[in-house]
């Protein structure tokens, strides 16, 4: 019983802190158009996306347009 409860809560722990992303990486192709990149990590591997941005004013718009 002890056991089983461990293992719960370690695979509780797990899922807290699995699939975690950040942007990695902004380029700037001309004056408002940039490139932004998003890595994903997910419990056995890790994977990426790669947006193209408009920027108008204050907001951005972006569209995927590749997944790795």
């Amino acid at each position: 019983m002890k056991r089983s409860l461990i293992f719960g809560l370690l695979l509780a722990s797990f899922g807290a802190i699995g699939c975690q992303g950040s942007y990695t990486s902004i380029r700037q192709i001309d004056g408002t158009r940039y490139h932004v990149t998003r890595t994903k990590q997910g419990f056995f591997n890790a994977y990426g996306t790669v947006f193209d941005c408009q920027a108008k004013g204050d907001a951005m718009t972006c569209v995927e347009i590749s997944d790795l």
